[in-house]
């Protein structure tokens, strides 16, 4: 039996932009992927919960064994908006998704890009 790897790439963070166009950026920290523990291992899979939620959700990935250094890059990205106007679907304002993702990373971070408001439960990496 394989034992499971659930890492913490964002946790529940909360904004209430006030109707303000204020929107904002967070970087969450730097996780190691699949390949860091399990060498050749390229499928991780990334859960997000949303709840009425207005922004990007952006994972980025590493190739640089040392985070600090690291040049990211996005390789998946939900876009939520709780804001849609009267007739428009609100794309993904409370989603409860995964994806997987394929790639020999090294290490994995997810960012909320354009926070308008709402709430990101969560953010998590499994492998």
């Amino acid at each position: 039996m394989s034992q499971v790897t659930i890492l913490e790439l964002l946790p529940q963070t909360t904004y209430n932009g006030g109707g303000t166009a204020n929107v904002y950026t967070v970087t969450g920290n730097a996780q190691p992927a699949a390949a860091y523990y399990l060498g050749n291992q390229d499928l991780q899979t990334v859960n997000i919960k949303l709840t009425n939620c207005s922004a990007n959700i952006v994972i980025e990935a590493s190739l640089n064994s040392n985070s600090a250094n690291a040049e990211w890059f996005k390789v998946y990205e939900l876009e939520a908006n709780a804001n849609a106007g009267s007739g428009q679907t609100q794309l993904n304002s409370n989603a409860s998704v995964y994806t997987n993702i394929e790639g020999n990373f090294v290490y994995m971070r997810a960012k909320i890009v354009d926070f308008a408001g709402g709430i990101v439960n969560f953010v998590k990496l499994s492998y």
